[in-house]
């Protein structure tokens, strides 16, 4: 049958159908696609973190009087340790994001990579110059 010969309540059905259809796929495809964000806990301890990147290049993006914004290729990774449930933690991480607060404190968040630590905490631990210590 061509498409002149159709009756307009049945395209409207079929649309309504396609239109259906494509909300569920979409919706699947938005779960699988999507992970769902790890569950998180609060979490109220000093860290200790280092950076052992050396020095590094970076490309400048732009520059205003009150800023430059440039940008790193990879990632750079830091040796984070803290105490959680009792437990010392070490992670290494690199950082991937960054947030300056009203009150000119500044908010990092990190993600974990696999992999030791580098040993930089310790060696900062065994010269007596620990990078942060609870207070």
């Amino acid at each position: 049958m061509a498409d002149s010969e159709i009756d307009p309540i049945q395209i409207r059905e079929e649309i309504h159908q396609l239109k259906a259809r494509l909300a569920e796929l979409e919706d699947q495809l938005e779960q699988t696609e999507s992970p769902q964000r790890p569950q998180r806990s609060e979490l109220s301890t000093s860290i200790r973190f280092i950076g052992d990147f050396g020095l590094l290049e970076a490309k400048g993006i732009d520059l205003s009087d009150g800023g430059i914004c440039f940008e790193v290729e990879g990632e750079i990774p830091f040796d984070l340790e803290f105490e959680h449930d009792g437990k010392t933690q070490q992670h290494r991480a690199h950082i991937v994001w960054m947030h300056r607060l009203p009150d000119g404190r500044s908010r990092f968040g990190f993600q974990f990579l696999s992999g030791a630590p580098s040993g930089l905490l310790w060696l900062y631990k065994e010269l007596g110059d620990a990078p942060l210590e609870d207070e």
